[in-house]
């Protein structure tokens, strides 16, 4: 008999297809529009008008959110996340689903960082200087893919428990402020934070409907997870 896992059957809207296929498009539309230097540097002002909104505790907010959200600490803070969920929830099934999650929710940025190219902002025409000036491409934004998928996988974990209006609101306010941090420190552009939500929506959706078809059943009868 398979035992009954958190992510033995993810949550799926029914219209996933083409609700994805919109997302994707939308994303793609996002992508462009950082190909044209009038519209980038329309949406420059936005991130120079949030930067100039705080002089010592807002600085402060934004770099830390960025740092915390940065590449190596949110590998670091997943494998934490999924270390606990196989100690200390005793499930090594849910800490490998927990982490495929957050992976195919963050790392299709990559696929349009290559495709897109964008030029990051130029952090010397902020107010405030708070990070250094980043070299890599702007679209979509790392930072706020990881949020939305690292809430996506809280969610899924907790959403039988009594836990679960917290990780919704983590999740919620999780992404604003990363969303917002990134601006402020002139990391990215507007387009660049739409583009994340889509991308990353278009990742978890593709993940849950192939987790739910043909991994997490099959997984479950082999020996190794059944014993988990």
């Amino acid at each position: 008999m398979i035992k009954l896992q958190r992510f033995n059957r993810l949550p799926h809207l029914k219209q996933w297809l083409p609700l994805s296929i919109v997302a994707t498009l939308l994303a793609l539309g996002a992508g462009f529009l950082g190909t044209n230097p009038s519209i980038l540097a329309a949406e420059f002002k936005v991130d120079q008008k949030l930067n100039s909104m705080g002089a010592h505790t807002l600085p402060t907010i934004a770099k830390l959110a960025s740092e915390i959200y940065s590449p190596k600490f949110a590998i670091i803070l997943t494998l934490v996340m999924v270390l606990a969920i196989w100690l200390i929830g005793k499930s090594l099934f849910d800490g490998l689903a927990f982490a495929l999650t957050v992976a195919f929710g963050w790392l299709p940025a990559e696929f349009f960082k290559i495709m897109f190219n964008e030029p990051r902002p130029d952090v010397a025409k902020l107010s405030h200087f708070v990070l250094a000036q980043e070299t890599d491409t702007a679209y979509p934004s790392g930072h706020v893919c990881f949020a939305v998928a690292f809430g996506f996988a809280l969610f899924y974990l907790l959403r039988r428990t009594k836990a679960k209006w917290f990780a919704v609101a983590f999740w919620a306010v999780s992404v604003v402020v990363e969303a917002w941090a990134r601006l402020f420190v002139g990391a990215h552009y507007l387009n660049d934070i739409f583009g994340s939500l889509c991308t990353t929506f278009v990742g978890v959706m593709v993940f849950a409907y192939l987790w739910n078809k043909y991994v997490s059943e099959r997984l479950q009868e082999t020996k190794f997870f059944h014993l988990n």
